[in-house]
């Protein structure tokens, strides 16, 4: 089994318009469409996961009726769920895709504020859930009241029991994840391409902060770059890998970060080489943003777009 930890969940609120006008009452009408659905990365991991084949449990922090919400969607799809709850509430993301403009505006609520109790509870339930999983996502941001220092403590916990790490977490957050040394490294850089206090936004920096990583975080075996679709940069102790999809016709971005990861998990599990993991992976990034949806609905164009990922291997 697969665990996916997503520390500050929400419910995603996602308006498909034909055309998004500033100041102008819009009315949804035929062919256009309102999404409520379960959010944060780590749940939109499980449910790509999930989607996949993957029998996949899921934790986290919740709250309220938006809470309850979130893991009643979650069990309705086949997901298990051991969320903490809390006094506060689940907060609501709002996405607004514009159609004719190709444009995606994300408002994300601050999210709930987190006790002390509440993060000591929380940290005995994964531990008592890691007895029964193989792999454990840690993906997304902190909830209020969250100290970054628990994302290494998950990770060692974790790692002790000889469970892989994998984290898709804010490039803010990416030293403190680097001193537990996770299996696998996903800065997400979307908002800000920065990392260790210095802007990195182009292939020859992906390649040099991958491999400083590596150097500082003795376990860790791979680190990607995927916010640059048409430049995926993989780093590993052997070598670096750029990989460019072919034809690529960009739908809707929202949540392509997440179906990336779990295409590589997924095909990691199966034990397929590194190079068919890597284009596995970005294949399954790209059936995501080619469609409207923020996860992969048909999991079979995934082999089909395997042959569109062009794997160049770097020194």
């Amino acid at each position: 089994m697969i665990l996916t930890v997503t520390l500050n969940p929400a419910i995603d609120k996602i308006l498909i318009l034909d055309e998004f006008v500033l100041h102008k009452l819009h009315r949804l009408e035929k062919g256009e469409m309102s999404l409520v659905v379960p959010g944060g990365k780590g749940v939109n991991i499980a449910h790509n996961l999930k989607k996949l084949g993957n029998t996949v449990a899921t934790t986290g922090f919740a709250g309220g009726h938006s809470g309850h919400l979130l893991c009643e969607r979650l069990r309705i799809e086949g997901i298990s769920t051991s969320f903490v709850f809390t006094n506060g509430v689940t907060r609501t993301n709002t996405s607004i895709l514009d159609r004719k403009n190709e444009t995606l505006t994300e408002i994300n609520d601050f999210g709930q504020e987190i006790s002390a109790e509440d993060v000591s509870f929380f940290i005995e339930t994964y531990d008592r859930l890691l007895h029964r999983i193989r792999i454990v996502v840690i993906a997304g941001s902190l909830p209020k009241g969250v100290d970054p220092t628990i994302l290494t403590e998950l990770i060692q916990l974790a790692s002790k029991k000889g469970k892989q790490v994998i984290v898709h977490t804010l490039s803010d957050y990416t030293e403190e994840c680097m001193k537990a040394s996770p299996y696998l490294i996903v800065p997400d850089m979307r908002s800000r391409h920065e990392l260790f206090g210095k802007k990195i936004d182009g292939i020859a920096q992906f390649l040099e902060a991958g491999r400083h990583i590596l150097m500082h975080s003795p376990h860790t075996q791979v680190v990607c770059f995927i916010h640059r679709i048409e430049n995926v940069v993989a780093v590993t102790r052997d070598k670096s890998y750029i990989l460019r999809p072919k034809d690529l016709k960009i739908v809707n971005m929202l949540g392509y970060g997440d179906a990336y990861v779990a295409g590589f998990i997924h095909a990691q599990d199966k034990g397929l080489p590194l190079k068919t993991i890597l284009r596995y992976a970005s294949a399954a990034g790209l059936t995501d943003v080619e469609d409207l949806y923020k996860e992969i609905r048909d999991i079979h164009l995934i082999d089909k777009n395997i042959k569109r990922i062009d794997l160049e291997e770097v020194e």
